[in-house]
């Protein structure tokens, strides 16, 4: 995919440099998102990645299965991560900023939440870990009441539901 970047190497560092590459891949992606995947496959113990989000990206509402564990560590820009119950009632609102500011700036979940992270200023880049191995069609589970970003009707409704349309283009 256009919009990620896969690491090849042991040993992976990073300067200034790689945000404004995730921004510019973010800007031209139709999900307004990008990453570089840190880890070298998919069956590492530990998936790392850095993700920049531009304002007005969608990413569904999902679940990961309870062995699990997920962490993002907000570098710049400011993000909420929704926090859902099984029927989809909004139960947290985790506002997350860059460190030094009065918001959180790391979050981890240790157990199973359907959970959904919104950009909340025009970009915001986080690293995220994830317990690996990796395997889209066991580990991200969307729940029935989750709209597809396809399905536009029920896509706005949810939205408006949770008083979320001031965070997506419409």
């Amino acid at each position: 995919m256009k919009d990620i970047v896969r690491n090849q190497e042991n040993l992976v560092y990073f300067d200034n440099k790689i945000f404004k590459k995730l921004i510019k891949l973010a800007e031209n992606s139709d999900l307004l998102r990008s990453r570089i995947c840190i880890h070298t496959n998919n069956n590492a113990r530990t998936n790392e990645m850095i993700i920049a989000l531009k304002k007005g990206s969608y990413i569904r509402p999902h679940i990961h299965p309870e062995k699990k564990s997920e962490s993002y560590h907000l570098i710049k820009g400011k993000m909420t991560v929704f926090v859902f119950d099984k029927k989809g009632n909004l139960i947290k609102k985790i506002k997350m900023g860059e460190a030094g500011t009065s918001l959180n700036f790391y979050y981890r979940m240790s157990k199973g939440y359907y959970h959904m992270p919104v950009a909340t200023s025009k970009f915001c880049i986080y690293h995220e870990t994830y317990s690996g191995p990796f395997n889209k069609k066991r580990d991200v589970i969307f729940p029935k009441w989750s709209p597809d970003s396809n399905d536009r009707k029920k896509y706005l409704n949810f939205l408006k539901k949770h008083k979320l349309t001031k965070y997506f283009n419409d």
